[in-house]
């Protein structure tokens, strides 16, 4: 029974393979829904306010250069020369080898630079690029010289080209509020368990367990780490737990394909969740016990990949104090990556002393107690991690003994013998890294196939029970305490880039598309619905968007109204109505924060004792709305006290109006 549960395991995670590769409509169980155009006047404010508006902002990032592009497709033609160009840079960009980037550079030469040229059109018209750029490229193409950055002095030429006019034009246009929509939905990201669907556990560690699972609202397959938090209370690992997600966070970003990285991170209340890359190869440990030692030809290969990957990390200040062949995975092409982050540490600040790591990898100085180290710890690890690929053992552990003292020793004061079946460039090399000294070459990696490619078909790891999961009756006495849950508070967390590559691989096209209809569908049964914020046109109005009015006599059910902010008052509107109401902020007493079954609301406290309680559809919404309205109030009070006192009947609460309509009034609102 147990090995028809195992195989009925294997296959239903094959088949969430299988579907992840298929079009967005068969990936994605869940939808993705973009909020109304109008969620731009709160946006764009939020935005503005953390320096999110720039250009260089938006076009790097995934989403907003989609759009910035599909915009200038459309509305700019003289910039459609310089993101054609600018794409065929970046393609040549990610070229590993220097053949390919010598006939690619030739051919980007040809086409956008010689062609100009020729046309006698270079300067003048088209493409403004200035003639040291020219110089920079030919001189080098003379010589056969293509590094990646060949391009570098055009790439930024062409963003200088877009960052004027033709930017502010896309702020002015649809496509600016479509990205103002994306940008909602990333920043009110609220992950839990019915985000994904779980598939076959994949691994095990001391906090907990990895399995393979599919996000629901895009269809791609991740990794989910999961910890159990009390587990790691009863071995006093918070520290630990919370650590990586902080390496994780910051080896996350920026292009590198040779570490596991992290796309969210969430909890429950048992449990510490990690979204990570889907690592379907198995890890080098594995591939090791089933096919023997590896070639120096193959360990070159993964050496230089590793090695990409430390450096990735040791540019962030992050030295790993892990390398070991169970935690290098292959994916499906057969190319790896580090994993697990749980003992990497920052030296940006202060070298670490501490002794972690695993006996027979850890360095000399790793071992010491009390002696600082940084990044040089890895390199070590990394020659005791080549040497077991290429003999099955690590230097220091020759007889096989498992008694870490006498490793430990013997890595502190043992000289490494090197056979004479090794080369003379492989001797040099981990003699370089034995001995901390970390001037070595870096070796082409891309150039050659992957000297193992894992059979697809297959999962790869080892068979779900022989994993096994953890004893519950462990953790039986453990409680987890209020106390206990605050120290994961701001543990969520969501990597914009990755997010937004996920999307554009997967959704962004069909959710587009659907919203494209939507609105126009809208706008065509009621034309005044989806242009609500024509309201606000040429008046001082501050914002305006939905909000969640508390209602009805006995305040318990909720409203969906359109709310304008004044300097003077807020005016809201219910959809389809013809009236409005109005609540000027003489009327108003405090504004305040608070919350309703869990949930942040704005408490308006209104003179004669009432209440106006608001709730808003996303946290930046919350956020800027929270603040909009309470420097709205501070200032309206603060030219109420200044100004002489009237004399005579105050208004009512809150007004009604019905005559004259929204369009015919003036913009005091009366």
């Amino acid at each position: 029974m147990a090995d028809l549960e195992a195989v009925l395991a294997d296959v239903s995670y094959l088949m969430a393979m299988e579907k992840s590769k298929s079009t967005p409509a068969a990936r994605a169980s869940k939808k993705i829904i973009l909020p109304e155009p109008s969620i731009r006047s709160v946006m764009q404010k939020y935005l503005e306010e953390r320096d999110e508006l720039t250009f260089d902002k938006i076009f790097n990032q995934k989403i907003g250069f989609l759009l910035f592009k599909d915009f200038c497709m459309n509305e700019i033609d003289e910039a459609v020369p310089q993101l054609k160009f600018y794409e065929e840079i970046k393609e040549y960009e990610k070229l590993d080898s220097e053949e390919e980037r010598l006939t690619r550079s030739r051919q980007i030469y040809d086409v956008y630079i010689m062609k100009e040229l020729l046309s006698c059109s270079h300067v003048r018209k088209h493409l403004p690029f200035s003639k040291k750029a020219v110089d920079h490229v030919q001189t080098h193409l003379a010589k056969k010289q293509v590094p990646p950055n060949l391009f570098q002095p055009y790439i930024v030429e062409i963003c200088d080209s877009l960052r004027g006019k033709i930017f502010q034009k896309f702020i002015e246009s649809d496509k600016f509020t479509r990205f103002c929509q994306w940008k909602n939905v990333e920043l009110n990201i609220h992950l839990t368990m019915n985000d994904f669907s779980v598939h076959r556990i994949i691994g095990r560690g001391g906090f907990g367990e990895v399995y393979g699972c599919r996000k629901a609202d895009t269809g791609k397959m991740y990794a989910m780490k999961c910890l159990d938090k009390k587990r790691i209370k009863m071995k006093q690992g918070e520290t630990l737990a919370l650590n990586e997600r902080i390496m994780l966070s910051l080896v996350s970003t920026g292009d590198c394909p040779f570490i596991v990285c992290m796309t969210y991170a969430f909890h429950t209340p048992d449990k510490l969740c990690f979204i990570l890359d889907l690592m379907n190869g198995g890890d080098l440990h594995y591939h090791l016990s089933q096919h023997g030692v590896f070639s120096e030809k193959d360990m070159r290969f993964y050496a230089a990949e590793i090695i990409l990957g430390l450096e990735h990390m040791h540019n962030r200040f992050v030295v790993y104090r892990d390398l070991k062949p169970a935690n290098i995975l292959l994916d499906e092409h057969g190319h790896v990556r580090i994993s697990d982050l749980g003992l990497a540490c920052d030296f940006s600040k202060k070298k670490p002393h501490a002794s972690v790591g695993t006996h027979g990898y850890m360095a000399p100085e790793v071992l010491q107690k009390g002696t600082a180290y940084d990044s040089s710890a890895d390199w070590f690890s990394l020659g005791c991690m080549l040497f077991k690929l290429l003999r099955g053992h690590s230097p220091f552990r020759q007889h096989k003994t498992k008694d870490k003292h006498e490793i430990d020793r013997m890595t502190l004061t043992m000289n490494v013998e090197l056979p004479d079946s090794f080369s003379p460039e492989l001797k040099s090399l981990l003699e370089g890294l034995l001995q901390r000294d970390v001037t070595f070459y870096q070796m082409c990696i891309w150039f050659y196939p992957p000297p193992l490619i894992p059979p697809r078909g297959e999962v790869n790891a080892a068979d779900a029970f022989d994993i096994g999961s953890f004893d519950e009756e462990d953790t039986k006495g453990i409680k987890l305490l209020d106390s206990d849950q605050e120290l994961y508070k701001n543990f969520p967390l969501v990597i914009s880039e990755r997010w937004q590559q996920e999307v554009a691989e997967t959704v962004y096209d069909a959710v587009n598309s659907d919203t494209d209809k939507n609105e126009a569908r809208k706008r065509a049964k009621n034309k005044q619905q989806g242009h609500e914020e024509d309201y606000a046109l040429g008046k001082d109005c501050i914002m305006h968007g939905y909000m969640l009015k508390l209602g009805n006599p006995f305040l318990t059910q909720w409203q969906r109204r359109y709310f304008y902010l004044f300097p003077n008052r807020v005016e809201w509107r219910g959809e389809g109505e013809s009236r409005q109401n109005l609540l000027t902020m003489e009327q108003i007493v405090t504004v305040e924060e608070t919350q309703i079954k869990d949930k942040k609301c704005i408490l308006l406290r209104i003179k004669g004792g009432k209440q106006f309680v608001l709730q808003c559809e996303s946290d930046p919404e919350f956020v800027q709305w929270k603040k909009e309205l309470t420097e709205a109030f501070t200032e309206a009070q603060k030219l109420l006290r200044r100004a002489p006192k009237v004399i005579g009947k105050g208004r009512t609460n809150v007004v009604e109006l019905s005559k004259p309509p929204l369009a015919h009034r003036n913009s005091n609102g009366l």
